[in-house]
């Protein structure tokens, strides 16, 4: 995925402020979403004196592990267990190419859970068919020979992709989005010459879709698409180049759904495991200080005393000579003089293990439950406390999970002019066990007494069960 210096070379693309506000936070997930990769030196500053050889070996011996991608994975996983009722025809024909890319459609939307519970909102759309036909017989044929550019297709992005777009007011729907995309075709080959005369292409295209009151075919939906072309003649080095523009008549709204984690506006949206991946920092900068030392302290040093002169310390230094040890060497010392292997106490170890663990134990319980501030379970109505409190956030992931699949076969049906499927409750089915253990029947009164009378259990116990089922305490001796 593109680091934030990837906008800084799109100036001339628009770029809404509070996307600009929310990059850093955003930069930061995807970074631990991705193991730190290619960005270590980031979160693992140069010591103060630290030699460049010593530090580079200290950045790569630091090894992140994947505790922030596999609890975000296993929330996805919870989501995962869903099921529709009854699709459109047209859609349930490329149920295993939803995109034009060959993704499954339950596969479409596992990533789309994924990108959500990461950077707290996603946008998820339908592309209009890329083929225009002039008669529904010629679509129709076309479909038959399947041609796949004649229906929609789903779109997924990131939400450091949605670069801008234009509301009327706050509560409104956006009349215009613009976006970028990864291009896929044009990029030169590994092997290929880049000495050749073609410009250089730009690693992204760029989308805009807006609602138009008139146009060729009257009120509908625009899509423009644009690339950036090297240009040294511009300030940026880059200009804009317009490659195509469609009207789509008959779309009275974007087909375009911000599938957020709390149902938040278009365009907004908090980061649900922000404070996971700042623990997750913190966790890989303390193993990194905890295997630096371990590196530094594994093997003793050698002490020699009582000698001067060459073999020993001189205020001239150009008497002193390194002692090199091997498994021949013999060392002649005079008299009075020692050599010793020392071990190194190394006392900050141990701190540096205990807090170990206490990052490992805050970062299991914050991925269970994002939104906890105190500390890890212990007794059994806690445990059961925080196991409540995750299945309700999946569950409210859930009934925005479901809401934007209802809307997303509107948007579908809009497009291809089927009619939606008549459904009984949502049209997808997002089912969440409860993560809290069944509470244990309590026995009977009477199965109580007949365990007494067996002699199974002692009076003495027996009347302390009743008397903590009453709220009456024991009786002193």
């Amino acid at each position: 995925m593109p680091n934030s210096t990837d906008l800084s070379t799109t100036a001339l693309m628009p770029l809404h402020p509070s996307l600009a506000a929310l990059l850093p936070r955003l930069e930061l997930v995807q970074d631990c979403w991705q193991l730190l990769a290619g960005r270590r030196e980031q979160y693992l500053p140069r010591g103060e004196r630290e030699p460049e050889a010593a530090y580079q070996r200290r950045v790569e011996a630091a090894l992140p592990s994947g505790f922030f991608r596999d609890a975000l994975r296993t929330f996805a996983g919870m989501l995962a267990s869903s099921h529709w009722r009854e699709l459109p025809a047209s859609l349930q024909a490329v149920i295993s190419d939803v995109d034009g890319r060959g993704t499954d459609l339950g596969v479409f939307l596992e990533a789309a859970d994924l990108l959500v519970l990461r950077d707290g909102a996603a946008l998820v759309g339908v592309i209009p068919p890329q083929h225009q036909w002039p008669s529904e017989g010629d679509r129709q044929q076309a479909l038959r020979n399947g041609d796949r550019l004649s229906l929609p297709r789903l779109l997924l992005l990131e939400r450091r992709d949605v670069l801008d777009w234009r509301k009327p007011d706050v509560r409104s729907l956006p009349v215009a989005i613009s976006w970028r995309e990864r291009r896929v075709d044009g990029l030169p080959a590994s092997g290929e010459d880049a000495s050749r005369q073609e410009p250089t292409l730009h690693p992204w295209i760029y989308r805009t879709a807006s609602l138009t009151a008139d146009g060729p075919g009257g009120a509908g939906m625009e899509l423009t698409t644009e690339a950036l072309v090297a240009d040294p003649q511009a300030p940026s080095g880059w200009r804009r180049q317009r490659l195509d523009q469609r009207h789509y008549s008959g779309i009275q709204q974007l087909p375009a759904i911000w599938y957020a984690s709390h149902g938040a506006a278009f365009g907004e949206g908090e980061l649900p495991h922000l404070g996971l991946a700042h623990q997750y920092l913190n966790h890989f900068r303390c193993q990194s200080d905890y295997q630096e030392l371990l590196y530094r302290t594994a093997l003793p040093v050698g002490v020699r005393t009582g000698v001067a002169g060459p073999l020993g310390s001189s205020t001239a230094a150009s008497q002193q000579e390194p002692v090199v040890l091997g498994p021949n060497t013999v060392l002649d010392l005079p008299e009075g003089a020692s050599f010793q292997f020392v071990e190194i106490q190394a006392r900050s170890l141990a701190e540096h293990r205990t807090w170990l663990e206490l990052l490992d134990q805050a970062m299991r319980r914050d991925a269970l439950i994002p939104a906890a501030t105190q500390g890890a379970p212990r007794t059994a109505t806690e445990i059961s406390m925080a196991a409540s409190q995750a299945y309700a956030l999946l569950q409210s992931q859930a009934i925005q999970k479901a809401s934007m699949f209802s809307s997303l076969l509107q948007h579908w049906c809009a497009i291809t002019g089927e009619p939606l499927p008549v459904q009984e409750g949502p049209a997808l089915l997002v089912e969440i066990s409860p993560l809290a253990p069944s509470p244990k029947p309590q026995p009977t009164v009477s199965e109580m007494l007949q365990l007494q009378e067996r002699g199974i259990i002692s009076e003495v116990a027996l009347r302390q069960w009743l008397g903590d089922l009453a709220g009456i305490a024991p009786a002193s001796a």
